[in-house]
């Protein structure tokens, strides 16, 4: 199968499928990652800290190589879903 012959529709699902993948994984170590931060941040940024400010509400953007602009820009591609506590 050449790139020509591939649907936007299948291109889609390979793109939403890895977004998935991508938020999946961050929810399920959620935890250990915030933990991490906290432990190695020098900017004295608590776990607390980053729930009462909202610094866990944020957008996850994928945008494939191949429908990138030449030009500034996200691109064709760009899709985004944002992650809520």
């Amino acid at each position: 199968m050449n790139s020509d012959s591939i649907s936007q529709e299948a291109i889609n699902a390979w793109r939403d499928y890895v977004l998935k993948q991508i938020v999946e994984n961050l929810e399920a170590n959620k935890d250990k990652i915030m933990d991490q931060f906290e432990h190695e941040n020098t900017h004295g940024l608590t776990c607390q800290d980053i729930n009462q400010e909202g610094l866990l509400d944020f957008d996850i953007a994928i945008t494939l190589h191949r429908d990138k602009k030449q030009s500034f820009g996200l691109g064709l591609g760009f899709f985004k879903a944002t992650i809520i506590r």
